[in-house]
């Protein structure tokens, strides 16, 4: 064993040796006396480069050179810098450093600090840098500087061959004067082996912590990749880079595989990925941003994934094809981003099933509704976000093969919109709706300092008891039957309430057997002719409820109020006309109606008018009500109108008998008939 203790003796002999030579070797070269040359070496690059340490040597765990004090910044704002570190270490090769020439392979950045700010105007502090490095790029050829560090006249090189970079401890700052944002990555460790240009792939580890002003919760980052840089760093090929999230109960991934490309230092990077995408479970992401939202299911926002592949620039991207699944619905479609004079999206989406009222707030409890009647405070305006809305272009063409959408089920459902700076375009909206269509456009204006709107469209052949159903649950006026209906819209304004109060719209309305309850007209019509004639109503009983046949109705709406300038419709054998007003705001209704009898009979088991001059005569009858306390006795014979028809009866009746003595007797007769409609 003695000649294994004498090996050992004798290697530590010859380590001490090169030891000792190494750091002769060290000694005998003091880097400090090149902090001028850095410095200027910087500036021609246009950074100025700050060193408030002396630069000094590491010997373990590898030779290197250690800067302390770092601080890069704008050559034009030498005390503003972008980049301030503790320590910057340099490692490099031993061989050369034997030679008296500094080859650097390893970089070690200690607590760094990046601050990147926008001013109000936009402009980032790192548009300073980076405009007079791109300018210095274009004026010299692309060389890795050289830096004489020769004795006695011998030319030395300073070469960078970057095998290792190390970040501990890193923060990056980013501030947005313009939206009062801020976000900051802190607690940064990277860690990147063998990424040197047209060499093998190399590894890249990453991990922080990211905050800012729009997360509730921050969040932590992962990346794992590897990577290969193309010879002057004119290619990264990824291959692949995996990018794990987490905040909570939150889990994302992201895959990205391919390549960005140009072919010269000036030419537009060319981008090939294919991306995938999963966030699951999705929910726990809204608390990340903070938002509060309560869905009508449990189930919905549970999981988000996303694949496509993209090709393009950083002017234009295209995603062909792209597969984007939400929950249980799965959407197929292509995408285009543009980032041009105006920034821009297109995109389309052909879809399954989408259950949106599971997506919706539910419905407030009954309990918690008011039970008495008080003074609604009317709810404060709300401005349009006009100058939000415009500033980018997009098309969006979506189908579904349904929508289950605030009660209504709509089938085929086509959507076509376009964006053009602020001028939003409803080229079609279309859908099965309950056995007919729905088919819409239109157009909104917010171009200028207030908005405009206009609409166009309507409903064929629809069951509109379900349309009521989904929009007016509770109402107590309910409708039925196959109806149509048209309107044409318009309205503008820069806030809610105005745009409510310039609404202007026509709406034609029609339907072959439309029911309307609880009004029963019949009996209304019965009630004006038991009136007339001194009979009493026939024993029976009426329905809560009126099907009227062959309607037709034009409706004005102005702001709150709805008139309807012209109602047509036939009930059993008596024809109806009319008019009336519904201010949407009170929620009140106000309709004179005129009831006219076709016959002998109202109906098989109606009443019978004995008077002739009573048939083919529009009795009036009028329908007021709020819509919460609408019942069967919201419809009466109009007493205004009815007084009228009765003294041209009596006159008529006085003219027959009297002569001449028309008028004395017509106010005798009226006397005596005074209180007749005063009757329940």
């Amino acid at each position: 064993m003695a000649w294994i203790k004498r090996t050992l003796i004798a290697l530590l002999i010859v380590f001490l040796l090169l030891a000792g030579a190494a750091a002769w070797l060290l000694a005998g070269l003091d880097v400090n006396r090149y902090k001028p040359q850095l410095e200027q070496l910087a500036a021609e690059q246009g950074v100025a480069l700050k060193l408030d340490g002396d630069i000094g040597w590491q010997l373990w765990p590898t030779i290197a050179l250690k800067l302390e004090g770092v601080q890069l910044a704008p050559l034009p704002q030498p005390d503003q810098p972008l980049l301030r570190a503790e320590k910057v270490a340099v490692g490099v090769a031993l061989m050369p450093l034997l030679k008296k020439r500094i080859e650097a392979q390893e970089i070690l950045l200690i607590s760094p600090r990046i601050d990147l700010a926008v001013d109000e105007r936009g402009r980032g502090n790192w548009e300073l840098l980076t405009d007079a490095v791109e300018a210095k790029q274009k004026e010299e050829a692309q060389q890795p500087p050289q830096l004489d560090v020769a004795e006695d006249g011998a030319g030395q090189d300073l070469n960078l061959t970057l095998q290792k970079l190390r970040i501990e401890d890193g923060v990056i700052t980013y501030k947005d004067a313009g939206s009062d944002t801020e976000y900051a990555v802190e607690q940064l460790n990277v860690s990147v082996d063998n990424l040197s240009p047209g060499g093998e792939p190399g590894q890249l580890e990453a991990d922080a912590r990211l905050s800012g002003s729009a997360l509730k919760q921050a969040l932590e980052l992962e990346i794992s990749s590897t990577l290969a840089l193309d010879e002057g760093f004119n290619g990264l090929r990824i291959q692949p880079l995996t990018l794990a999230l987490s905040s909570g109960e939150g889990k994302a991934q992201i895959h990205l595989r391919g390549h960005l490309r140009r072919s010269a230092s000036d030419q537009p990077w060319q981008i090939q990925m294919k991306l995938n995408a999963d966030i699951n479970p999705l929910r726990p992401w809204l608390a990340v941003t903070g938002t509060e939202l309560v869905t009508q299911s449990s189930t919905a926002l549970q999981k988000l994934s996303l694949e496509t592949s993209i090709e393009g620039t950083d002017k234009k991207l295209d995603l062909t094809p792209l597969q984007l699944q939400l929950d249980n619905t799965t959407f197929t479609g292509s995408a285009q981003l543009r980032n041009a004079d105006m920034p821009g999206v297109d995109l389309t989406l052909r879809g399954g099933t989408l259950a949106l009222d599971d997506y919706l707030p539910p419905p407030a409890p009954e309990s918690e509704q008011p039970q008495t009647e008080t003074a609604a405070t009317p709810a404060a305006p709300t401005p349009l976000p006009l100058t939000a809305m415009r500033g980018f272009n997009a098309n969006l063409d979506l189908s579904l093969e349904q929508l289950q959408a605030v009660g209504l089920q709509l089938d085929n459902l086509q959507l076509q919109l376009t964006v053009d700076n602020g001028l939003y375009q409803l080229q079609k909206l279309s859908s099965d709706l309950y056995g007919g269509t729905l088919s819409s456009n239109g157009q909104f204006n917010a171009r200028g300092q207030s908005a405009e709107a206009t609409v166009n469209g309507g409903l064929a052949d629809v069951e509109i008891a379900k349309v009521q159903e989904a929009f007016f649950p509770a109402d107590k006026v309910q409708l039925s039957g196959r109806t149509s209906v048209s309107w044409s819209a318009k309205t503008s304004g820069a806030d809610t309430q105005q745009l409510q109060k310039q609404l202007r719209a026509s709406v034609q309305l029609s339907s072959d057997q439309l029911s309307v309850a609880p009004f029963n007209l019949e009996k209304g019509m019965c009630q004006l002719i038991s009136y007339a004639e001194k009979t009493s109503l026939p024993d029976r009983e009426w329905p809560d409820s009126t099907r009227l046949q062959d309607l037709r109705a034009d409706i004005t709406i102005e702001g709150d109020k709805a008139k309807v300038q012209e109602l047509l419709a036939g009930v059993e054998n008596i024809a109806m006309t009319g008019d009336g007003e519904i201010d949407l705001e009170k929620q009140e209704f106000d309709f004179a109606l005129g009831l006219a009898l076709v016959g002998e009979r109202t109906s098989a088991d109606g009443c019978t008018v004995k008077n002739d001059r009573w048939r083919n005569r529009p009795l009036p009858l009028r329908c007021k009500d709020s819509f919460a306390d609408a019942g069967a006795g919201s419809c009466k014979p109009d007493s205004r109108r009815l007084d009228d028809l009765l003294r041209e009866e009596l006159k008529y009746k006085a003219e027959k008998k009297y002569g001449e003595k028309v008028e004395e007797k017509v106010e005798e007769l009226k006397e005596k008939f005074k209180g007749l409609f005063k009757r329940d």
